[in-house]
């Protein structure tokens, strides 16, 4: 299954950011831990359009899950009402995070 996860860089090895603040979005598959790297469209628009955009694009990536450590932008919420389920209370590195949920470890869902 394919989440994305929100992140300071590139790698599983570095660490989760808020969503309208990250570098980049992680898109994982959780089985197999392969990710690839998404320059975070958030960071180009703003607005209602900025929800419909990551939405489309985590979309075109076959996301099921975003994994974030908190909802700061309404954004999430939109993208919680496309399909796409968000899970919150997330920590750690993106690979620490994307263990935690094959673990069923976390807090609070949208």
């Amino acid at each position: 299954m394919k989440v994305a996860v929100t992140s300071t860089g590139l790698k599983l090895d570095d660490h989760m950011a808020k969503p309208d603040k990250c570098s980049h979005w992680l898109v994982v598959d959780s089985v197999t831990m392969e990710c690839e790297a998404i320059p975070n469209p958030l960071m180009r628009v703003g607005g209602p359009a900025a929800g419909k955009l990551i939405t489309q694009v985590l979309q075109e990536h076959m996301v099921k899950f975003i994994l974030a450590g908190g909802c700061g932008c309404n954004q999430l919420i939109e993208i919680g009402g496309n399909g796409i389920r968000v899970l919150l209370g997330m920590t750690g590195s993106v690979r620490e995070t994307v263990e935690k949920f094959n673990r069923s470890q976390f807090s609070r869902m949208l």
